[in-house]
């Protein structure tokens, strides 16, 4: 009878491996990203014991992290499975991902922020489900701004400059403030922000590329003059992407930091951070134009076409249980990455751990977009180039504009 049990268990087990069905998830490894992920692709898996998720790690840089994904979905191939979806390339992506506008209701759509919802909306279809959302802030030493006799944290670019200045002069190897300024995606974002507070735009809502223009060139001016002139930030800040600029910060060595909200957990880390619990956040100061602009960030989840239904049917449960209230809550206390549902933010836990997420919940809804179009890659490319060489000192920025202005209204005209 015990050696029958023995045998029955045995095909029993032997079944369910059998019919385990196994999906491909691509992931970043930014800070505490993919340990976060890993923990709750464990407890899914134990969930669900039938599905089994392989994760593909990917680059930090999401310009790196695009052609891959070029590569992957062009070839046709069924993996992988799940992609971890920049909220601009949706519209680019769209032909290759799994059209979930009939699952609506089933990821409880109607609950998460409408902005985010609509970045994974393309031509009336829902491509991607939102999973976390971002937007620069500003972090900043409270600990050196008391010391100095600064109450509040700049309101305006100046104000941060003379902060920064006044700061560094007395502090032994301090920046004064640290950004993304390598060619990448992550410098069009910081363009972006400078741009948009001093008044300016890259296209117009007619369509027309108005990126040369007065409050253009004096906002590329301003972010090389950071580097050459005010000299508040290193010239090696054209290298920098997300994590550089964080860990330059965290060791100590910056007043000011503009980042995503990923960086407060690791920021303020006994065990990662020389500058634990001296931490505040604000809103990115404002330009001449009297606004302060930050750009649209996060990321989406989105199913290849090409993968099997099984294989689809497995996505959408993952895909259903990594956008959850508890698991956008979860991550949002582990990972720092802001909840895509609104009522995640009204939780108190998420109030106690990071208070920021919830005191600037309208800054992340009002979000400045970057430019919605298939062509995006190409609008980008061209940004970083001529942005980062007014950076390097290869062109200056008035020839940057002119240069940028057009070859962007070639990119959108197809030539």
């Amino acid at each position: 009878m015990k050696k029958l049990l023995v045998v029955s268990l045995l095909l029993v087990l032997s079944l369910v491996a059998f019919s385990r069905v196994t999906i491909t998830m691509t992931a970043g490894a930014v800070g505490t990203e993919l340990n976060v992920l890993y923990e709750q692709l464990d407890k899914f898996m134990r969930a669900n014991p039938d599905i089994k998720v392989s994760v593909m790690p990917m680059p930090n840089s999401s310009t790196e992290r695009h052609d891959l994904y070029v590569t992957y979905l062009a070839s046709g191939e069924k993996e992988p499975t799940v992609l971890m979806l920049d909220v601009i390339w949706p519209a680019e992506f769209a032909p290759y991902l799994e059209d979930v506008t009939a699952d609506k209701d089933y990821f409880e759509l109607d609950k998460f922020i409408p902005g985010t919802v609509k970045s994974g909306t393309v031509n009336g279809k829902i491509v991607a489900v939102p999973w976390f959302t971002d937007a620069g802030i500003l972090y900043y030493r409270k600990d050196l701004l008391d010391k100095y006799g600064f109450k509040n944290p700049p309101k305006t670019w100046d104000e941060l400059v003379k902060m920064a200045q006044t700061i560094t002069a007395k502090e032994k190897n301090m920046y004064g403030f640290v950004w993304q300024g390598a060619r990448y995606e992550g410098l069009v974002c910081d363009f972006m922000e400078f741009l948009i507070s001093f008044g300016g735009d890259v296209i117009d809502d007619a369509g027309n590329v108005v990126v040369n223009s007065k409050a253009g060139v004096n906002a590329l001016q301003f972010m090389v003059d950071l580097i050459y002139k005010t000299k508040v930030s290193p010239q090696a800040v054209t290298t920098y992407m997300e994590e550089e600029a964080r860990r330059t910060f965290q060791n100590g060595q910056a007043v000011f930091m503009r980042n995503w909200p990923y960086a407060w957990a690791l920021v303020n880390d006994p065990k990662e951070s020389k500058i634990a619990g001296k931490v505040g956040v604000a809103p990115l100061p404002a330009g001449p134009a009297g606004r302060s602009a930050a750009t649209l960030g996060g990321w989406m989840l989105g199913i290849n076409k090409n993968a099997t239904d099984e294989e689809k049917a497995a996505a959408k449960k993952l895909v259903k249980f990594l956008t959850s209230y508890d698991q956008q809550l979860y991550k949002a206390i582990n990972a720092s990455q802001n909840p895509t549902m609104m009522d995640v933010y009204k939780d108190p836990e998420l109030k106690k751990v990071a208070p920021f997420m919830v005191d600037l919940y309208g800054m992340f809804v009002n979000a400045e977009p970057r430019p919605r179009t298939a062509k995006y890659s190409e609008i980008s490319d061209t940004m970083q180039k001529y942005i980062h060489a007014a950076l390097t000192q290869q062109t200056t920025p008035q020839k940057a504009m002119e240069d940028m202005a057009k070859e962007l209204t070639q990119v959108l005209a197809g030539r």
